[in-house]
């Protein structure tokens, strides 16, 4: 097989392998007479990927190039690592690249990715074959009941709300609306983690039928993945999908050039732990009340004096007091009496202390500020003695 693949078109390649790898780690390549096919599927074996380029994507296609009697093709394995060596910029690619050769010699045991780029320069990466066999997944994409075609920017702006530590989402597919929301597992505690659900009215989408209400569950980390690949194209997006426990598949295609399909397993949602969320938030406060009635009335009121007490504490910074100007303290008089009977009649240890009171602000004023409070200086209330007499007008 010896195929090219002009300068704009290798941007596209690369945001394919790209996508790829975000499902699996080894990618399959099979040549056919009229298109080239890149499979993955993730460990899980719950998400498989298969992205389809016709004959007209490449500037030159010839499948049997290295032998005429093969009328097959080739299939091959290789390391998805390695063949990202050979995209590692997939958005700058279309400036820098010209054209790229893909060779696959039946007799070799490399995967040749020929890089011809501006300026003369040639990058060539030789990528090892792991094995000669093919993949194929069984699933239907025509007789289903329920298709959406949407446009993957609603969806991606849909998923922004939910947390990264997410590992499967939850779709609702009724005729009225589509709800997404965050899979939660039965053995895990309601009110440690954070519910997600979003509604999605029909109108929002560009076709939207509905012939089967269902419920499904799939990995979110490859819904993602497949939303990122569709929304760098500017492609629409067609969910087709039947019931609980049948695949959903997911198609991204171009015309004639290339068509993805993205293929997720699905699973049914616990029905105690998958309501939404407003009935789940009322269940669960209708069960704390009823296991513990009396103990919630308790506590309420406490926390009520607490949070009165803090707001009161934090509204001002400073408290004022107003000190009158006048205040009779008189001297306190301490007994010091001991506790056994002999130090109570010792004269020496009973004794009595008159601790005087404290002086009153203005006394503490005049004090410190005595001089403020004298009266004006008058130079007639001194004695007028003379030091020194003036001397003579002469």
């Amino acid at each position: 097989m010896k195929c090219h693949v002009p300068g704009p078109n290798v941007k596209v390649l690369g945001r394919t392998i790209h996508a790829l790898a975000r499902f699996g780690d080894e990618l399959y390549l099979e040549s056919l007479p009229d298109s080239i096919l890149l499979r993955t599927l993730n460990a899980a074996e719950s998400a498989y990927a298969m992205i389809k380029f016709n004959k007209n994507f490449f500037s030159h296609f010839n499948y049997n190039f290295y032998s005429t009697e093969d009328n097959e093709g080739l299939k091959c394995k290789i390391s998805m690592k390695s063949a990202l060596n050979a995209f590692k910029s997939p958005t700058h690619m279309d400036k820098q690249v010209e054209n790229l050769e893909i060779k696959l010699d039946p007799e070799s045991s490399k995967l040749i990715f020929q890089l011809k780029c501006k300026h003369g320069i040639v990058k060539t990466y030789y990528v090892s074959i792991l094995d000669c066999k093919a993949m194929q997944a069984v699933y239907t994409k025509d007789l289903v009941p329920n298709r959406i075609i949407s446009s993957p920017r609603i969806l991606s702006e849909a998923l922004g709300n939910f947390q990264i530590s997410d590992d499967q989402v939850t779709l609702e597919a009724t005729n009225q609306s589509l709800i997404l929301r965050n899979y939660v597992d039965a053995n895990i505690d309601l009110t440690k983690i954070i519910r997600t659900q979003i509604s999605l009215k029909p109108s929002e989408f560009d076709s939207y039928t509905i012939g089967d209400e269902t419920t499904i569950t799939f990995t979110l980390k490859e819904f993602r993945a497949l939303l990122a690949f569709t929304e760098a194209l500017n492609l629409p997006l067609q969910l087709h999908f039947e019931t609980t426990g049948r695949p959903a598949v997911f198609i991204v295609h171009n015309g004639t050039t290339f068509e993805a399909h993205f293929v997720l397993a699905t699973s049914k949602p616990d029905s105690a732990t998958q309501a939404s969320t407003q009935n789940s938030s009322r269940t669960d406060k209708k069960r704390k009340e009823v296991n513990n009635p009396v103990g919630s009335a308790k506590k309420k009121p406490h926390l009520d004096i607490d949070i009165s007490k803090c707001l009161d504490e934090d509204s001002h910074l400073f408290n004022y007091i107003d000190i009158p100007e006048e205040m009779d303290l008189r001297p306190i008089k301490v007994t010091i009496d001991g506790n056994s009977g002999d130090k109570a009649n010792d004269p020496e240890e009973n004794m009595n202390f008159d601790i005087p009171g404290s002086p009153t602000s203005r006394i503490k004023i005049k004090s410190v500020f005595k001089r403020c409070f004298e009266n004006t200086f008058d130079p007639r209330s001194i004695e007028r003695i003379v030091l020194a007499e003036n001397s003579d007008s002469d």
